[in-house]
């Protein structure tokens, strides 16, 4: 068996879209690497936070506290429209009175003899009186007997 070499003219080699015309100069080899494709021929995804991650899981996470500061909301605005003249009323500030004189945005409190002021109607709410528990009396403590023993 008999091998022969035949050498081949550089201007036949080919070159890439982008080269400059010219003697051709060998590209250097590069070493193939292959990577295992996934079975299912598409691209790998990326790693996922599973159902942390969705917003499904927030919407249901922060679904009870909505529906419990929807509720208070309403209860404060039913006890606003509750209001008259006259109620023991307390403003956001801390200032205790006597409503007299309420409308749709502004009440007036009186909040000591000869002073009122103007109150925002979002800013009162009524005031809660503690209920009073009838006075316990205390116990009488039993007298020990002084020196004498039997």
């Amino acid at each position: 068996m008999v091998v022969t070499i035949v050498e081949l003219p550089s201007s036949l080699l080919l070159q890439p879209s982008g080269a400059k015309a010219g003697p051709a100069s060998p590209a250097p080899a590069q070493p193939q690497t292959t990577q295992a494709q996934p079975e299912h021929g598409g691209q790998q995804q990326p790693p996922s936070m599973g159902l942390l991650g969705s917003p499904l899981f927030l919407i249901i996470l922060f679904l009870p506290f909505i529906f419990l500061m929807w509720r208070r909301n309403k209860k404060e605005n039913d006890a606003r429209a509750k209001l008259k003249k006259g109620d023991k009323v307390i403003a956001g500030g801390g200032l205790v009175g006597e409503v007299s004189d309420i409308d749709d945005r502004i009440a007036k409190v009186k909040i000591a003899p000869g002073v009122t002021v103007q109150v925002l109607t979002h800013a009162l709410s009524p005031l809660e009186e503690p209920a009073k528990t009838p006075a316990k009396e205390p116990e009488p403590k039993p007298k020990a007997d002084k020196g004498k023993a039997t």
